[in-house]
């Protein structure tokens, strides 16, 4: 697995920090568009997933442990995850759902319902 260490901007005053771009997996159905994102060390309430004129945004805080004045060497660093997407207009943002289970992020995200493909029934005169 590879992973894709980017600086972002953070805030107005132009300070940046390092991310991981989490990998992805999405699936499509015909209902929904399904996206599983890996997110080690990440917990629920530090996921924020915001919908904002047709851009998805994926931010996801790591907490760091504190390790004192013991600490001799460190060559593992957490970095927080920031992911973005651009969606169209056939996703329904009012229904969007997550789920977080062992640091996999699970976003439904459902289809207007005029967009989904649907049966004509032909009947007789």
């Amino acid at each position: 697995m590879t992973t894709e260490i980017n600086k972002i901007k953070t805030d107005s005053y132009d300070s940046a920090e390092r991310v991981i771009v989490p990998p992805v997996d999405i699936h499509e159905t015909e209902n929904e568009f399904i996206i599983k994102a890996d997110m080690p060390g990440v917990d629920k309430g530090d996921v924020e997933i915001t919908l904002e004129n047709g851009t998805l945004t994926i931010n996801g805080r790591v907490k760091n442990e504190e390790t004192g004045n013991d600490l001799k060497y460190r060559e593992f660093n957490l970095y927080n995850f920031y992911r973005s997407f651009n969606v169209g207009r056939e996703i329904n943002g009012d229904a969007i759902k997550a789920t977080m289970e062992n640091g996999v992020l699970v976003l439904a995200l459902p289809k207007k319902e005029e967009l989904k493909p649907r049966k004509i029934e032909v009947t007789t005169h």
